[in-house]
């Protein structure tokens, strides 16, 4: 297995479920701003002939250059395939620009297809991602592309905490599937709540409104992604306004981009829970068993 820099957590806890070795990367920028990735072995002969599993998010770098992340993906990929490999499996946890699936404005690029596009021009045998924001751009992959669910891990974890009278809320109308998926996973009858949510195209701008009752509720509210934590701030804030007890903040690609911690905790959240497909504090559910399942 090849550990990309963007999944140094995740991709060593998937090589240890499956009992294989694990390799990770090299990587540096040139001065003009070219990245450069050496994958970290002597002897190429180890993966020739070979079926290797590359595993890599492709969330934002320290930088936050998504780009970077996506460059050292295919870099790892032409080299694996240059050493000889009889076949690639690409673990993607967090596919970069899957939200740019649609079109609102005139002259708009529809990008998260040419993404998929871009790794089919490599070849590859096998693509596995997890929760992707459209599952339906995976029908752009050329090869097996499968789109795994983290509902049941993320519900596990709430459930650890022993919170009680529980209410899903879904920010916006987009992640009504997701929460509902996630209630069914915390328990019978979980009531799900959706505010709604209204961006400006142009300022990216929010606003939000919704009338429930929270009242002395566990609150957990769902997205798939947090990017700067603008959409999970305002809310908690309405949430808090109907009422509730508790608010935990759960995504599966907890980004947390700028202020967005601050931004959330302040508002009135008790716990933000992500995933390790980004390697960050949040991270507090591994996506390496479900993975590791798939690939066996």
């Amino acid at each position: 297995m090849i550990v990309g820099p963007a999944s140094q957590i995740l991709g060593v806890r998937i090589a240890q479920e499956l009992g294989i070795e694990s390799i990770n990367t090299e990587i540096k920028k040139f001065p003009d701003g070219e990245n450069y990735l050496r994958i970290n072995i002597e002897d190429e002969t180890l993966i020739a002939g070979k079926e290797v599993i590359i595993v890599q998010s492709t969330g934002p770098s320290a930088s936050a250059d998504q780009n970077a992340r996506l460059m050292e993906l295919f870099m790892m990929i032409d080299s694996i395939k240059r050493m000889g490999a009889a076949k690639i499996i690409a673990v993607i946890p967090y596919l970069a620009y899957a939200r740019q699936d649609k079109i609102f404005r005139p002259g708009e690029s529809q990008f998260a297809n040419s993404i998929l596009h871009l790794i089919n021009n490599f070849n590859i045998d096998e693509l596995y991602s997890v929760d992707v924001h459209s599952p339906i751009i995976l029908n752009e992959c050329s090869c097996k592309a499968i789109n795994i669910d983290s509902m049941k891990l993320l519900a596990d974890y709430i459930k650890s905490k022993e919170a009680s009278d529980i209410v899903v809320v879904a920010p916006d109308k987009g992640a009504i599937e997701r929460s509902q998926a996630l209630a069914k996973h915390l328990g019978e009858n979980i009531p799900v709540e959706v505010f709604e949510k209204v961006r400006d195209v142009k300022t990216g701008e929010i606003k939000m409104s919704g009338i429930v009752n929270l009242r002395d509720k566990d609150v957990v509210i769902s997205d798939d992604i947090i990017a700067t934590g603008g959409t999970m701030a305002t809310a908690i804030n309405l949430a808090k306004a109907s009422g509730a007890k508790k608010i935990y903040v759960v995504a599966t690609h907890a980004l947390m981009l700028e202020q967005a911690k601050f931004r959330i905790l302040k508002a009135g959240a008790d716990e933000i829970i992500g995933t390790d497909s980004i390697d960050n504090e949040v991270c507090k559910v591994s996506l390496a068993k479900i993975i590791a399942d798939y690939l066996k």
